[in-house]
């Protein structure tokens, strides 16, 4: 039973409510107590159930900010400060929609300097996940601006989204922010819908027990504490002091760190790299960066025997600061890989910088390397916001009350080992969402993942697919994100090109209401093998098609692959393919396949260089 008065963080000083729509205003209070709200020329008095909740039905209003909403009883009086009403975005996936502004400092430090716009603001959905039954309220955030270190916390995509449509309406823009790392899709469906599709685990019901998630919790913990413990005290470099200037590694074999090692170095264990410096006179004593790119697992750097950073998972980049540059240097780096195939990404930077200057580390000769443990490979570790329904219980369904201008979503990368039936989970994502929101028609924008070569064994082509499945929804739009990606990296730094891509697909909705997607779709195969020939039409949107010379299809028949380079476009949204004359296509199962790779390179663009969906197509 509650006393005094109690609002949902959501609303508390700082929120931003969506303009133009009647909102809904809660809270809670003692029992059957009736209490006021006001602000502007609004005010209205409610009483509470008999659980202390109570509501108020806020009218559609302009956009406004600066607003002071007071709440009383008898007892006491509440003001909340800077309510605005505005537009409000939610933000929905998993690490390429969390990732914040601060790890993309090395690419947008001027944003994160000059950003002053009170009017952008966030709040940041706590992780907190649920198995029960679908929470009813938040235990915790706060409102945000993204301005200072705040901006650093907040989603790159969604600041540059809510950036670019700030520009544009000049209202009060917020953000709600649920993207998680690691997380794949169904940890995002009801319970209900997993189970219509048929795809709770078994053991699903344990989820619901705290006791079996603390000793889980408890036994995943101990494991890989022991697992560390174990390569920590096995390390021969550890006990020789290998991270010293003066050890003596002149018997250690070399390596180049922009190349891929062989397999001796790449399995779990640790492995110790050692490089010797002469640092340029005019750089003594100054301050330097190490920018290392990414390490599989594990890292710990050195510097003349000093620690100068560590990280202890494989994704983020290797940004170190060095205190000060000496007349001579040694580089120690202990890696720890946990799982084959461990190593340095070859094909990153590798820099000392110093102000605007660089040394590249890739130019600087081989550098030492020896194994000094051998470790069994490590489990995976128990992460309990990844399961089933968990955070729709827990960050969803507390949403529940609110309005959006439109949903944002970037994931999928956890599901790309399994992609099947990924498009009919999320279709019944989008479905159940909006029904959530009772906003049947709520413009749903999503990120077709990019080109990314760093997981090894995972279904990218068949995923992109899965994808494009949700464009028949209405009110939904897909981004084409092929070479918005990094070929060596899971996680691309440009996110405002991304972000811009997002902001003009929920522009074109207007105009393509049914769906919409920025670069050409397949939509029709005829193929003439009297004239060997296939012209595949497409749907431009408005923009028609254009090709790159130097591409190739492949055609597909029981296990052969054939490439076809000759094609050109016909009638703006046509493209004739010509098989060469001694191409064998026979009876049976065949396709045509274009870009299908998780690093495609794409050839068919339209007219403004929106690249087309990769396709695999029975003909």
């Amino acid at each position: 039973m509650k006393k005094g008065i109690f609002i949902p963080f959501l609303l508390r000083s700082g929120a931003i409510l969506q303009r133009n729509i009647e909102n809904l205003f809660w809270g809670y209070t003692s029992p059957r107590t009736e209490i006021s709200l006001s602000f502007e020329k609004f005010r209205e008095t409610a009483k509470s159930n008999d659980e202390g909740y109570f509501s108020f039905s806020l009218p559609a209003h302009r956009g406004s900010e600066d607003l002071d909403f007071t709440l009383w009883t008898d007892e006491e009086i509440m003001t909340l400060k800077n309510i605005a009403f505005g537009d409000l975005f939610l933000l929905g996936g998993q690490s390429n929609m969390q990732l914040g502004m601060g790890r993309l400092k090395t690419l947008y430090s001027d944003e994160l300097e000059n950003a002053n716009n009170i009017k952008i603001r966030f709040f940041q959905v706590p992780q907190q996940p649920e198995f029960n039954a679908p929470r009813t309220e938040l235990y915790s955030g706060k409102w945000k601006y993204a301005i200072g270190a705040d901006l650093e916390e907040l989603s790159g995509i969604g600041y540059f989204f809510a950036k670019r449509h700030y520009e544009k309406v000049e209202v009060p823009v917020g953000l709600i922010s649920t993207a998680v790392g690691g997380t794949p899709i169904n940890s995002w469906l009801s319970e209900q819908s997993l189970k219509t599709l048929n795809l709770l685990p078994e053991n699903f019901e344990s989820l619901k027990n705290d006791d079996y998630i603390e000793v889980s919790q408890e036994l995943d913990d101990d494991y890989q504490a022991q697992y560390l413990k174990k390569l920590d005290e096995t390390d021969k470099g550890l006990k020789e002091n290998y991270q010293t200037a003066e050890f003596d590694d002149n018997l250690w074999k070399e390596v180049p760190l922009n190349q891929e090692w062989q397999d001796l170095y790449r399995y779990p264990g640790v492995i110790w790299l050692r490089k010797r410096l002469k640092i340029p006179i005019e750089w003594i004593g100054e301050k330097a960066k190490f920018r290392l790119g990414t390490f599989s697992d594990a890292d710990e750097i050195f510097v003349n025997g000093k620690k100068v950073g560590s990280t202890d998972y494989k994704y983020p980049p290797r940004n170190y600061p060095i205190e000060k540059l000496s007349e001579a240097i040694t580089i120690a780096i202990r890696l720890k890989i946990f799982n084959f195939p461990g190593g340095i990404r070859a094909d990153k930077d590798h820099l000392i910088i110093v102000g605007d200057k660089e040394m590249d580390l890739n130019q600087a000769g081989l550098w030492k390397i020896k194994r000094s443990n051998w470790m069994p490979e490590k489990k995976e570790q128990f992460f309990i916001q990844y399961k089933e329904t968990g955070l729709f219980n827990g960050m969803i369904a507390p949403l529940k009350n609110l309005k959006f201008s439109a949903i944002l979503w970037y994931q999928g990368e956890s599901d790309a080992w399994h992609p099947q039936a990924y498009g009919l989970r999320f279709c019944k994502l989008i479905k159940e969402w909006r029904n959530l929101f009772k906003q049947n028609e709520l413009p749903f924008l999503y990120v077709q993942l990019p080109n990314c070569g760093t997981e090894i064994g995972a279904l990218w082509s068949e995923i992109r697919v899965e994808q494009e499945k949700a464009l028949s929804l209405a009110h939904t739009a897909m981004v084409v994100s092929l070479g918005y990606g990094e070929d060596n990296d899971l996680h691309p730094l440009n996110k405002k090109g991304l972000a811009d891509e997002l902001y003009g697909s929920y522009e074109k909705l207007e105009f393509f209401p049914t769906g919409y997607c920025t670069g050409p779709r397949p939509r029709k195969l005829q193929y003439s093998k009297e004239n060997k020939e296939i012209h595949v039409s497409f749907q431009t949107y408005g923009e028609s098609l254009s090709v790159e010379k130097n591409g190739y299809f492949e055609i597909l028949t029981e296990g052969r692959k054939t490439k076809v380079k000759e094609y050109q476009v016909i009638d703006n949204d046509n493209l004739r393919i010509r098989l060469p004359d001694d191409t064998v296509v026979v009876n049976g199962e065949r396709w045509l396949s274009y870009n299908w790779s998780n690093t495609p390179v794409p050839f068919i663009k339209n007219k403004i260089g929106t690249a087309a969906v990769p396709f695999k197509i029975k003909f």
